[in-house]
């Protein structure tokens, strides 16, 4: 990590050559003091700090047996902002991916990741971008941090980004830039129902890659889906079954791209949890829940460890440049969208409106034209019947004929008259149709003119956040380490804070000798902890750590008294 972290930085300053100054800032320091300010930095959540401003009165003794003083906080707050000003987030957060990716999965087969958004709140009274908060169950502004782990839930890094970003907008894009940073495979990608929407299945496929997901509100009952297999039960979870479906709604199938896994209980009929996502072909139907669960223990718990062990919904720096509104922008597309809908109802009612005024036109029109023929055939039969009756003959067949004739004319009376009545009701409730469609769409035209699309608001310099993130990350990542390769068995499922607490913050004492250095904790109060620290202590001790100057590190606790 030494390395990685020192590379990184050399790198990123050399690259800044049209600003010489940004250089020599952060450079004409001597190594060991750029270290001693980064680990004032990355250790403030052991010193129970938040900030670097809460060096100011700090008056603890953490940092003092490592480097003999504590920096203050103007000096670490400037050390950040000289940081913030190299912009050397980004790039550190790549650096380290790569190197965490090889501690702890070596070699180059295909990897699985773990993806979330976790969203840390910003509270300010300027007009900022703002997202939904859940923690909170509300609006407001914030930063969204994409947390990236491995199998067994180990950290690969953490990127800050705008509030109003969605999943789908960046997880496709930056799977694959990791894929290409890790000279490795991205075998699929786990989160949760924040990407278990359409867009990000489109991005999925479109790229041709693999990811599983969950619908947020599943409630759809059986029969909106058709079954492409018979129920088979959950691997590991004898109680559950699970399909593979297709949606029922034709409209639906034309527009999906994902797979669909349903999950119900084995006594119940309707599915309980609906899983979506591109399944790699190697993945069964009957493993998706078992893999799926396991972003709980391997990435969730590990976000919270986070939380409370490093400061991770802490904000660093407030810095902001002014920019457009984005959030008022989307608001007036969205606005504009339902204008647009009004518009279009509108347009629909006043051609029908037209149309029927057509209708009735032509229905009038060919109506005086029948009567017109029928009155003429009226005149001619008249006059047979006055010529047969003047002539003596009979005059049966004249007046069946005639009475046809009447009756005929009164069917088409009749017929005119209610295809006249079926067209101007028609014709009324079209009427009514285009008042409510131009009073909504006054109402909507309004509601999209109230909206300011020149407005300003203020964004946050992400810089000194996403250079803390990687420190926070690289702690959790340490912490990972240590757990994993010295504690004793009974500390291996220590998270963070309670480390922390039971051996991070122990009291003791340093010896620095010219070839080792020694420290020596105080005893711990309960048995078991002695025991733990001691096999703890052995195990580190038989790693032979040196610092970072080559002095060998020993690790001991006092006897109990």
């Amino acid at each position: 990590m030494t390395a990685t972290v020192e590379q990184c930085l050399t790198e990123t300053a050399a690259l800044a050559q049209s600003e010489p100054g940004l250089v020599k800032l952060l450079w004409e320091q001597e190594a060991e003091t750029r270290w001693s300010k980064l680990d004032h930095l990355l250790y403030l959540p052991v010193l129970g700090l938040t900030r670097p401003r809460d060096l100011y009165y700090y008056q603890g003794q953490g940092l003092q047996g490592l480097y003999g003083f504590t920096y203050k906080y103007l000096t670490v707050e400037h050390f950040l902002g000289r940081l913030s000003r190299l912009q050397v987030g980004q790039p550190l957060a790549a650096a380290l991916a790569q190197t965490y990716s090889q501690a702890w999965y070596p070699g180059n087969s295909p990897l699985l990741i773990f993806a979330d958004w976790h969203i840390k709140p910003h509270w300010t009274k300027q007009p900022t971008h703002a997202g939904h908060v859940t923690m909170w169950g509300r609006v407001m502004p914030g930063t969204k941090q994409l947390i990236l782990n491995g199998p067994a839930g180990h950290l690969l890094g953490g990127w800050d980004m705008a509030i109003d970003l969605h999943l789908s907008q960046v997880l496709v894009d930056l799977e694959a830039d990791l894929a290409d940073l890790l000279q490795r495979p991205i075998a699929y990608t786990i989160c949760d129902s924040d990407g278990g929407g359409l867009p990000t299945g489109q991005r999925y496929a479109a790229a041709e890659r693999f990811y599983v997901s969950r619908l947020a509100q599943p409630g759809y009952p059986l029969d909106a889906f058709e079954l492409l297999s018979d129920w088979q039960p959950v691997t590991g979870d004898p109680d559950r079954e699970v399909v593979a479906a297709r949606w029922r709604d034709p409209v639906k199938t034309a527009a999906e791209v994902r797979d669909l896994v349903l999950m119900r209980r084995l006594n119940d009929l309707n599915p309980t949890r609906i899983y979506v996502g591109c399944l790699p072909p190697e993945l069964r139907v009957a493993d998706v829940p078992g893999v799926y669960r396991q972003r709980w223990n391997h990435q969730e718990r590990r976000i919270r460890e986070l939380v409370n062990g490093a400061n991770l919904n802490a904000n660093f720096g407030y810095t902001y440049q002014t920019v457009s509104d984005r959030t008022q922008q989307r608001q007036w597309v969205g606005a504009q969208a339902k204008v647009e809908v009004s518009q279009q109802r509108l347009a629909q009612h006043e051609a029908a409106i037209g149309n029927l005024r057509r209708q009735l036109a032509s229905l009038r029109q060919t109506y005086q034209q029948q009567r017109q023929t029928w009155g003429k055939v009226l005149t001619d039969l008249q006059q047979h019947y006055r010529d047969r009756q003047q002539a003596g003959q009979p005059l049966r067949r004249c007046q069946q004929r005639l009475a046809r004739h009447d009756r005929a004319r009164d069917a088409l009376t009749g017929r005119y008259r209610r295809q006249r009545h079926k067209r101007l009701d028609q014709l009324r409730q079209r009427r009514q149709q285009r008042l409510t469609a131009q009073a909504e769409l006054d109402t909507r035209q309004a509601a999209r003119d109230t909206l300011d699309t020149a407005a300003l608001c203020r964004e946050r310099d992400l810089a000194k956040d996403q250079m803390m993130l990687n420190l926070q990350v690289l702690l959790g990542n340490l912490h990972d380490w240590a757990r994993t390769h010295y504690f004793a068995p009974a500390w291996q499922r220590l998270e963070l804070d309670t480390a922390i607490e039971l051996i991070y913050r122990k009291p003791g004492r340093v010896h620095w000798g010219e070839q080792e250095i020694e420290v020596v904790l105080e005893p711990y109060r309960y048995p078991e902890h002695q025991q733990a620290m001691q096999e703890t202590c052995r195990r580190f001790n038989a790693a032979n750590i040196r610092w970072r100057d080559g002095r060998l590190l020993r690790i001991q606790v006092a006897p109990v008294a």
